[in-house]
Order: structure tokens, then C-alpha cells, then sequence
């Protein structure tokens, strides 16, 4: 994405330029946007594509998402928006969580990968069946191993609030992992 694509009267000859905090805001979270948008739409091409969509969306508002109460969560909200229309106009559904279980240290030296594989998808499917508040948070801290503080500004919530919820997203994954292992071994 070009400085001219991102000025904000979307008029790629318009003299004006970005405003430095929207530069800096941009070169801050495009990565994290990008990974997060690439993790629901499982394909980087497309998840630049959305996310660079939502940066020009916000190139346009700067001046009125500066005076919102917490600027980087209305952007959280805008790039989770434009990855949902990304994949609806490709008639796909935007996936909450994909492969990235499988993504995990644990695999390489595991005895039994199967096991940590099945034991990954009940907590996928855990994760997916959290609320969204809850699965953010959850993806934020341990999948991009953001801080609480990072969480909290990216969300727009209290750090008090972050671990709030991660508190209840831990315990409803623990009820839920706990049913779905009980439910499999009823199978068995």
C-alpha cells in the first residue's frame, strides 16, 4: 500500500499527506492486523487486501476516529469488519480461529502428535464456541502474545478488564474443553 492510496480524501493526487500519527499508527498494527486478518481468511494475499482496505477506511475518518474514546478499537473493529466483507464477497465465510492450533511447539517434539493434535482441535473448538470479547482476548495474549497492556489499548477495555475476561475465558474453556474430552470418550 502506497502513501497515495492511503490519503485521506481517498484522491491519490491530492497534494495533502498523512497525518504522522496515522503513519505511525499504520506501521504499528498492519503486522498484527495482517496476521489476524490472514488467520480468518487463510490466505496472506487477501488478508493484505482487507486489511489494506480498512486502512484506507481509516485514512478517511482519522480526524474522527482520533476523537473517539479508544481510537485502536474502533480500527480493531474496522479491520474485523472489512476481513468479514473480504470473504463474503469471495463467498467464503471468515474463519474465527484456523490452523494456528496446529502452529505450536508442542508438535515438534511430541511423542504422540496425534494426541496433541486432537487435544488442539477440543481447544479450538473451545475457543471458537467462546464470545467474541472472550476469543480476542484469548487470540490477542496467547496466539500474538500481546500484553495486558496491549490487549487492553487494542480493545478498548481496562487492563482490570482484560484480565476480567480472560479469567472467564480461561474458566468456560476449561468447562468446555473439559465436556467436549467427556463427549469423546462416550464415543470411544
Amino acid at each position: 500500500m502506497t502513501q497515495e492510496e492511503l490519503r485521506p480524501s481517498g484522491n491519490p493526487r491530492a497534494p495533502e499527506k498523512l497525518p504522522l500519527d496515522f503513519s505511525a499508527f499504520h506501521q504499528m498494527y498492519r503486522p498484527l492486523y495482517v496476521r489476524e486478518a490472514e488467520r480468518c481468511l487463510r490466505c496472506r494475499a487477501d488478508a493484505e487486501e482487507a486489511v489494506d482496505e480498512a486502512f484506507v477506511q481509516l485514512a478517511r475518518q482519522w480526524p474522527r476516529i482520533l476523537r473517539a474514546e479508544n481510537p485502536a478499537a474502533y480500527a480493531w473493529r474496522v479491520m474485523k469488519n472489512r476481513v468479514i466483507d473480504h470473504a463474503r464477497a469471495r463467498g467464503r465465510r471468515a474463519t474465527l480461529m484456523d490452523t494456528a492450533v496446529f502452529e505450536t511447539v508442542t508438535l515438534q517434539g511430541a511423542e504422540d502428535a496425534f494426541e496433541v493434535i486432537e487435544q488442539n482441535l477440543r481447544l479450538f473448538r473451545a475457543i471458537s464456541a467462546l464470545p467474541e470479547r472472550q476469543r480476542d482476548v484469548i487470540r490477542l495474549r496467547y496466539c500474538e502474545g500481546c500484553s495486558t497492556a496491549d490487549v487492553a489499548f487494542q480493545l478498548g477495555i481496562t487492563e482490570a478488564g482484560v484480565r476480567s475476561t480472560e479469567r472467564h475465558a480461561k474458566r468456560r474453556l476449561r468447562e468446555i474443553y473439559a465436556s467436549c474430552a467427556e463427549e469423546e470418550g462416550e464415543r470411544s
